[in-house]
């Protein structure tokens, strides 16, 4: 007995703090669940759990797949949804970013559809099947730094890394991950885009970066169809260097106050573990 407790002890010890040291990965950067939400009146999700069964199917599949759509629900409604890691993630990695996914939506949305939680390495969408045809052009949240450069060099290497991401997007397989100078960007489309379609939202994206967030050394773009990031140089976004973001600072606090929850319970745990093993040696004195 007690080596089980010691065994579940060290392993959700060791979960916490991999969760923690990977923390960008699981980062959130925002959800719609919470603003401008159209609510399926006079329907109890919770009847049928719809999201629950979700959740069980999405986890299944993220051990081998690093995007899934599907749908769930009754003669009354259905709903739509999907996961998607990014590329270079392991199985392994997508599946753990998965199950935090899983757990912030249950923090922050409850069952509430539609819903989208975007973390740094995943997302998860809802949507009631009637709006699917919601255009992939949408802009969901944009994100500029405040720092900014204007030299030529900078519009030289940030032009040639952009006309080679929307290349990518058209020609690749949806993910396009690339250094240009001291310009990285990434982008990735829904799974379920066909090239012409993800060169579209890519483009897109990247006109984005143009009209908002010109000369910005950081920016994180995201559509409903596809998503891209960049920085210059190795900068990196900071709560201290936000431009615009929607939801983005509050998103990190919960995020933080999830992550300490784990740690808490896990050392409560090691409390437990103590104290019954204490218990053990007295009865074994009294024999």
């Amino acid at each position: 007995m007690e080596y089980f407790l010691l065994k579940i002890f060290l392993l959700n010890f060791m979960l916490q703090i991999s969760n923690t040291i990977n923390i960008d990965l699981h980062q959130l950067v925002f959800t719609t669940c919470t603003q401008n939400q159209t609510l399926v009146q006079n329907y109890d999700f919770s009847k049928l759990s719809i999201v629950s069964s979700l959740f069980h199917e999405f986890l299944d599949k993220s051990l081998e797949s690093k995007f899934f759509e599907t749908y769930a629900g009754d003669e009354k409604i259905a709903i739509l949804g999907l996961f998607q890691c990014r590329n270079d993630l392991n199985y392994n990695e997508c599946h753990i970013c998965t199950n935090r996914l899983i757990d912030i939506y249950s923090h922050f949305c409850g069952e509430k559809i539609p819903a989208r939680v975007q973390l740094s390495g995943c997302y998860l969408d809802y949507k009631v099947e009637e709006k699917r045809e919601i255009s992939k052009l949408q802009m969901l949240h944009k994100v500029c730094s405040k720092k900014r450069e204007k030299s030529r060099c900078f519009s030289e290497e940030m032009s040639n890394a952009f006309d080679e991401i929307k290349s990518c997007g058209i020609n690749g397989n949806g993910f396009c991950d690339l250094s240009i100078g001291k310009v990285h960007v990434m982008a990735q489309c829904v799974g379920n885009l066909g090239g012409c379609d993800c060169g579209e939202c890519v483009n897109k994206a990247v006109q984005i970066v143009h009209d908002e967030c010109s000369y910005s050394l950081v920016g994180e773009i995201y559509l409903d169809g596809c998503y891209l990031s960049y920085s210059y140089d190795n900068n990196k976004i900071s709560s201290h260097d936000l431009d615009e973001g929607r939801g983005y600072g509050n998103g990190k606090q919960k995020l933080a106050a999830i992550v300490v929850g784990g740690i808490v319970a896990t050392i409560l745990l090691g409390v437990v573990y103590y104290f019954l093993k204490s218990c053990g040696k007295k009865d074994d004195g009294k024999l």
